[in-house]
């Protein structure tokens, strides 16, 4: 399973573009109140579609720490420059610029009539992305802009670890993850079982995410040291694929009343990890012809895919909460404007911006 130090693991925009495409499925299933869409077979999944939530959360693991320990090896004088240029780069502009124009195009002249101190309150926790972190402004804003908070906090751990990461086993790194990832959600559910928006609030913070983020994390080290050979054939890791994620969601729908579980709460998301893992292997390990020239526009929508997850919601607000469509007709057009929307942001916008960033010499 070692890889080449250069090496582009195409098919991981395979699993960007279905963690995009199932938010925004469900997302439209949840406003339009569809009591019609499938609640068993296949299609039910998109029901769950906030699993492609955790499915960022394990590919950002793994090529977030995959790209900045080649930084760090090739010049670890400049990693902190070069790393935090291109983070900023591909995250923040996009971001603040859907931010802003959702303030302006759905929340005009409300937002402002707050007070002074709630609109500095809620613009300073989402500029410095601790908006994830307080009831208040959790989800204030594009309501999916919480997770970018979870994100950024990750890329400081990164960013301060690096060292850490670079010398210590992947699989030591993924255990203290799950350890801390079980102890903090134990301490929500204490603390606030009681009341299941606070309690998503609570575990859905950095440390309550860490074993998905550790599946990512694992498995960079596990190709870029290239220290453990699989004796076996690559349709092993589909296999397991289907296998562990066959037995989470078993679980998962025994005990679809998620939060008032404990051991769920607690030890579910461990166990959808090591799914999240598996089918990030069987992603990298499989010909990587099948995105670049066998699904080349579902390898399109990953690379765009996170204007797909910024933008949906203003669709969906003109689609469903505005026009009023509902059914398939509204996912029809939600699809279509945020595929719009997020394929003229990327060519125009963030290509331009990251291309930009690149180009620029990093300096020791």
């Amino acid at each position: 399973m070692a890889a080449a130090l250069t090496e582009k693991f195409d098919n991981i925009n395979l699993l960007r573009a279905f963690a995009a495409l199932s938010v925004v499925a469900y997302h439209v299933i949840e406003y339009a109140h569809w009591t019609r869409f499938p609640g068993d077979g296949p299609l039910a999944v998109f029901r769950i579609g906030w699993i492609g939530v955790d499915l960022f959360f394990a590919i950002s693991g793994f090529v977030i720490v995959y790209s900045a320990l080649l930084l760090y090896r090739k010049a670890p004088a400049a990693f902190q420059r070069t790393y935090w240029m291109r983070r900023i780069a591909r995250i923040v502009p996009l971001y603040l610029l859907t931010m802003a124009l959702w303030v302006a195009a759905f929340e005009t002249p409300g937002f402002f009539q707050m007070g002074v101190s709630w609109c500095s309150a809620q613009i300073a926790a989402h500029v410095f992305f601790v908006h994830n972190w307080f009831a208040a402004t959790h989800g204030a804003i594009d309501g999916v802009n919480w997770t970018l908070g979870v994100e950024m906090q990750f890329y400081l751990l990164v960013a301060i670890l690096i060292r850490w990461i670079d010398r210590t086993p992947g699989w030591r790194i993924w255990l203290w993850c799950t350890l801390i990832a079980c102890s903090w959600r134990g301490c929500m559910f204490l603390l606030h079982s009681g009341d299941v928006s606070r309690l998503f609030i609570g575990t859905s913070q950095p440390p309550g995410t860490l074993d998905e983020f550790g599946a990512g994390i694992f498995l960079a080290k596990w190709v870029l040291d290239g220290r453990v050979k699989i004796p076996a054939p690559r349709v092993t890791w589909p296999i397991a694929a289907v296998s562990t994620g066959w037995i989470a969601m078993t679980i998962f729908w025994a005990r679809a009343d998620y939060w008032i579980f404990p051991a769920m709460v607690l030890f579910w998301h461990s166990a959808f990890a090591v799914f999240l893992l598996c089918l990030l292997a069987a992603s990298i390990t499989l010909p990587q012809v099948i995105a670049f020239k066998w699904l080349r526009p579902l390898d399109h929508l990953g690379e765009v895919s996170y204007g797909i997850y910024l933008w949906h919601l203003f669709a969906i607000e003109c689609v469903i909460l505005a026009w009023g469509y509902r059914g398939i007709e509204s996912l029809v057009y939600v699809m279509g404007l945020t595929l719009i929307a997020s394929g003229l942001s990327w060519r125009y916008f963030e290509k331009p911006i990251m291309a930009l960033a690149r180009r620029r010499p990093a300096r020791a």
